[in-house]
């Protein structure tokens, strides 16, 4: 047993012989990748004059593209409109998801009150007053573009809002991440909320084409803008939350031979028979064998569905609404004229700077100068361009990486001069 146990530590401490000599050549190999990787990371740390000039034009082109109008002014001013707004996540507080809290900002407050903070992007909500500014919106963030028009006001009254503030869109309520969404969204006409094509249900290719979108939650609401499919509009069947399980298509309102075909029986989205979805006859919508109402001209176009129905419109789609006298009123009692005559969306001004370089902006401004001053300017610019050669040079002779500090410690000693 003694011998078998020697074996086995003779064998234990050439083992620790190997691993101690091992070791120290791993060690070498380590310290000497580590130096190689601190230099490739020193290498791709180090900044060429060339690329800061690259990246100040991808600058200049991204602002021309994301802040293509001016910014000068709230439109707090202009009332109650419809534009394009952005809520805030930096200046929400603690439980942000109350309704209280809240708050959108116009596209000129978004740039000059709220430059460096984590924006949403809401896109045209209608009848909206920009909040920043007002007590209790966006934190103890000041608006940068105050109005007289401000002074005083607490809240804006008329301002709706929903989980689109709060960065969530769709029934399924998720939150956004443009960095993971790949599929489409489209938003309803009505309530202005976005909905993810996935929720919707599979669109066929015969209506994707659409204009605009009107929601299922949103014609539960007001029922009397659900009417015969036409060559304007497309409706989808669902049942609560689900997806679109049956279509009634313009296609769906003649035959082959141009007759006037059964509307009652939509289209199914699959193989299965359609046997629930069929709408209810209104005795006194429909008369005779025709089920499709007449085009006269206080005929009601309005129809009913025992599901769910999303509606898709195509262009030109509002000239199709019914404007009988019972619908004309129903558009007045629930304050969704808007729907009968194309909408205005305030766009800011265009900045006439937008897609020039700051060198052209600056040159153009210095020709607007008192002359004396401009040729002080001038004079100010070589003798620094010059002192920045002459700083430079040094490193270039020694081969010495100019870093931020360096920098940094140039223009702090020229402020000192």
């Amino acid at each position: 047993m003694y011998c078998i146990g020697g074996r086995f530590r003779s064998v234990h401490l050439s083992f620790a012989s190997l691993s101690f000599s091992m070791s120290k050549v791993d060690e070498a190999q380590v310290e000497k990748a580590d130096t190689n990787l601190t230099q490739s990371k020193a290498n791709e740390c180090i900044v060429t004059a060339v690329d800061i000039v690259e990246q100040q034009a991808a600058l200049e082109r991204e602002a021309q593209e994301v802040l293509p109008g001016k910014f000068e002014d709230c439109t707090f001013d202009k009332g109650y409109i419809r534009q394009g707004l952005y809520a805030c996540k930096t200046c929400q507080k603690d439980g942000g998801d109350s309704k209280s809290e809240r708050a959108g900002m116009c596209y000129s407050c978004s740039i000059a009150c709220h430059t460096d903070h984590e924006l949403i992007e809401l896109f045209p909500k209608r009848n909206f007053r920009c909040d920043c500014g007002l007590p209790g919106k966006f934190g103890s963030n000041r608006c940068q573009l105050p109005s007289r028009q401000k002074i005083g006001i607490q809240k804006n009254e008329k301002n709706k809002y929903n989980h689109n503030f709060d960065g969530r869109y769709c029934r399924c309520d998720k939150t956004y991440d443009p960095e993971k969404e790949e599929g489409t969204m489209f938003q309803c006409v009505l309530c202005e909320d976005w909905f993810h094509e996935e929720c919707i249900g599979e669109i066929p290719d015969d209506v994707e084409d659409f204009e605009s979108y009107i929601c299922r939650d949103c014609t539960d609401r007001f029922p009397f803008l659900i009417q015969y499919p036409s060559s304007y509009i497309t409706l989808g069947l669902c049942t609560s939350n689900s997806k679109v399980h049956a279509w009634c298509k313009p296609s769906d309102i003649t035959n082959e031979n141009g007759n006037e075909k059964d509307v009652m029986a939509p289209t199914t989205s699959s193989e299965s028979s359609y046997q629930a979805g069929q709408k209810r006859k209104a005795e006194d919508e429909l008369s005779g064998d025709k089920k499709k109402p007449t085009a006269a001209a206080n005929k009601c176009k309005q129809v009913s569905y025992p599901e769910r129905v999303d509606m898709f419109l195509r262009e030109g789609w509002r000239s199709e609404l019914c404007r009988c006298d019972k619908c004309k009123a129903a558009y007045s009692t629930h304050a969704i004229n808007f729907l009968l005559e194309e909408e205005e969306t305030y766009e800011p001004e265009k900045d006439e700077d937008a897609g020039r370089s700051l060198e052209d902006i600056g040159m153009e401004q210095m020709m607007r100068m008192d002359r004396v001053k401009a040729l002080e300017s001038i004079i100010a610019y070589q003798t620094l361009a010059s002192q920045i050669k002459d700083y430079l040079r040094a490193f270039r002779e020694s081969g010495e990486v100019v870093t931020e500090a360096d920098i940094r410690r140039f223009f702090a000693d020229r402020r000192r001069e």
